[in-house]
């Protein structure tokens, strides 16, 4: 009885602990804490003003730069691609949501690509499985691999798929969590300038 009333008041203070420390890192990300309570889905910085100059994985910052190996083992640095807006999405294979939205980022890849770049980065998996998922699922745009989850952690991710925004000079300007469609994709960078109704 007494280990039984041990064991309960551990866990519920386990469970208080776990939820102070949930807290300290929502509140941390305050993008994402107006994210969550005020967008539902996305959350962009429209003001070019309130842009800083200083790496950091929220929204108005310089994105994080990092370096991984795409599917065939080249090297590639998010900073490459300055001087043209970049979508980079964040996914696994295991992931139902991801496999939902991977053939719209390919549409918006067909659509798009020679004005925005598309990353995609795998989370936790190795080059094999990722190639022949992505022959399988007749996805062409450009993947990185995360496998140890560098990236990932980078940038503060809590689940996947999420997506950032990021203007030519490598701001982050935007943030999506969950699926996002082609149409979505091409409002958020039409609503930053990055991208026309004509186009």
């Amino acid at each position: 009885m007494v280990a039984r009333l041990v064991v309960a008041i551990l866990i519920a203070a386990g469970a208080i602990v776990l939820g102070f420390i949930s807290y300290a890192f929502f509140t941390s990300r305050s993008d994402l804490s107006k994210f969550a309570l005020t967008e539902g889905r996305g959350i962009f910085v429209d003001d070019p003003t309130a842009l800083r100059n200083e790496e950091a994985p929220s929204l108005g910052f310089l994105a994080p730069d990092f370096t991984l190996t795409d599917v065939n083992g080249q090297s590639v640095s998010l900073s490459s691609f300055r001087g043209k807006p970049v979508l980079l999405n964040f996914w696994a294979t295991w992931c139902p949501p991801c496999r939902k939205e991977l053939p719209q980022l390919q549409v918006f890849h067909e659509r798009y690509g020679e004005k925005i770049t598309l990353v995609g980065i795998n989370w936790g998996e190795n080059a094999k499985a990722v190639k022949d998922f992505l022959e399988r699922f007749g996805v062409r745009y450009l993947n990185l691999l995360d496998e140890r989850g560098t990236a990932f952690t980078l940038y503060r991710l809590t689940g996947i798929p999420e997506t950032f925004f990021i203007d030519p000079e490598g701001y982050l300007r935007g943030a999506w969590i969950g699926p996002i469609t082609a149409e979505e994709i091409a409002r958020g960078f039409a609503r930053l300038g990055l991208l026309t109704e004509s186009e």
